[in-house]
């Protein structure tokens, strides 16, 4: 299976919507933020945080588009996804930063901070397909701690 955010069951089936990107490389589930003021969704990284718009690709799209298809996620939707390491039930229950825009790092560790995207319910497959189950942390867009 490739790399990237998969949704495996959306109980509300939203659909596809157009999303406005700037320069930027989109593979197929790749995972999207949009931040508070922001006017173009941009990939995922290792800093993104819990509190942001979350979207998976549907498409790819050049550095030279403006726009792709995704589906826009509320946190509700059980989503599969590719772990930096052997998937393992232990870390079942933790939050976990991205790697990037189509990887978690199931690092053994609950991530407390505000850099957590990812909540880990199970595995898929084998421990060394690294593959892994849960549900993708969305926000609003604003920060909770912002004074």
């Amino acid at each position: 299976m490739s790399a990237g955010f998969k949704i495996v069951r959306d109980d509300r089936d939203k659909g596809f919507q157009n999303l406005p990107i700037s320069s930027i490389t989109v593979v197929l589930d790749d995972l999207l933020e949009l931040t508070a003021g922001a006017t173009a969704w941009t990939l995922v990284t290792s800093s993104s945080d819990h509190f942001t718009r979350k979207a998976v690709a549907k498409a790819g799209a050049s550095t030279a588009a403006t726009e792709v298809s995704a589906i826009e996620l509320d946190g509700t939707e059980i989503v599969e996804v590719q772990s930096a390491n052997a998937s393992d039930t232990s870390d079942n229950g933790d939050r976990m930063a991205a790697t990037d825009e189509n990887t978690v790092n199931n690092s053994g560790t609950d991530v407390s901070g505000q850099a957590a995207v990812f909540v880990q319910k199970s595995i898929a497959g084998a421990t060394t397909d690294n593959r892994i189950l849960g549900n993708v942390l969305v926000g609003n867009g604003v920060d909770p701690d912002a004074a």
